[in-house]
């Protein structure tokens, strides 16, 4: 389990897959042509890729492979992550397969998949739940300015943000109010969670991690990043860096991969 997590906490990503999604509020502003190395794809196209995909998948494992997770699931982490394309499983480090409980909205928000968290925190093995924010976030760019023109579905699904974005207080460049925003949404999802599952927490039973996957470089540890910018509520870096949770890693590894941007 240690060296599970210290895995998926600190283990760099591997090459992010930078494609952009088409509605305006999950890129960084300037459309999916701006992707590095995307082709537009026919349906068709897609499809063909998804089961071929599938297909050299199924062609590299063993059939053993499945034996594990015939009967249930038993993984170690669960993590609410922004449905952004850019982020993905393997920046953990590991096989997700049976070890990343995976749960995805815009925004990365709790109260928005709150039952399938609950299931991922009561009903499986799971002793972390990661928030994990990114670099670039559309949604937070999106509830930073006007959405009202967007569909009711997207609106209400950007509503919760507000009590984020009201902490901007205006100051600095958009590009920083944009990423402190995003570091201050992975707290507000932190305290919104140790309110929902405070006796697990409190008896130990539970860990809540606040990450950001920064593919911008924004903390200054290169692209690709995890950075942990919060566990259970603490975000002073020097006091995180002492949390029992981070004892198995390197000081180097705790130094370089804990860090904030957000007052």
């Amino acid at each position: 389990m240690k060296k599970i997590v210290k895995k998926a906490f600190f283990a760099l990503a591997l090459s992010a897959f930078l494609a952009s999604a088409p509605m305006a509020f999950a890129s960084s502003g300037h459309g999916h042509d701006a992707a590095v190395g995307h082709t537009d794809k026919s349906p068709n196209e897609t499809m063909s890729a998804v089961i071929q995909g599938n297909n050299t998948f199924k062609g590299h494992v063993d059939p053993n492979h499945f034996d594990a997770f015939q009967d249930g699931q038993v993984p170690n982490l669960t993590v609410i992550t922004c449905s952004d394309s850019r982020v993905h499983t393997h920046l953990f480090g590991f096989e997700a397969d049976n070890n990343v409980f995976m749960i995805r909205n815009i925004g990365n928000q709790v109260a928005n998949s709150e039952g399938s968290v609950d299931y991922g925190v009561n009903h499986l093995p799971t002793k972390i739940l990661m928030i994990l924010g990114h670099s670039s976030c559309g949604a937070i760019k999106a509830a930073m300015g006007d959405y009202s023109g967007e569909t009711q579905g997207i609106k209400k699904e950007l509503d919760p943000l507000m009590p984020v974005i009201s902490q901007d207080d205006g100051n600095g460049s958009f590009k920083e109010r944009w990423a402190k925003n995003v570091e201050r949404n992975v707290d507000y999802q932190v305290d919104y969670s140790l309110k929902l599952y405070d006796a697990k927490v409190s008896h130990g039973d539970m860990v809540v991690v606040g990450a950001v996957y920064d593919f911008n470089n924004i903390y200054g540890q290169g692209r690709g990043s995890l950075i942990v910018t919060n566990i259970n509520g603490e975000k002073t870096p020097n006091i995180l860096m002492q949390h029992p949770v981070l004892k198995d890693l390197s000081k180097a590894d705790i130094v370089t991969h804990v860090s904030s941007i957000a007052p």
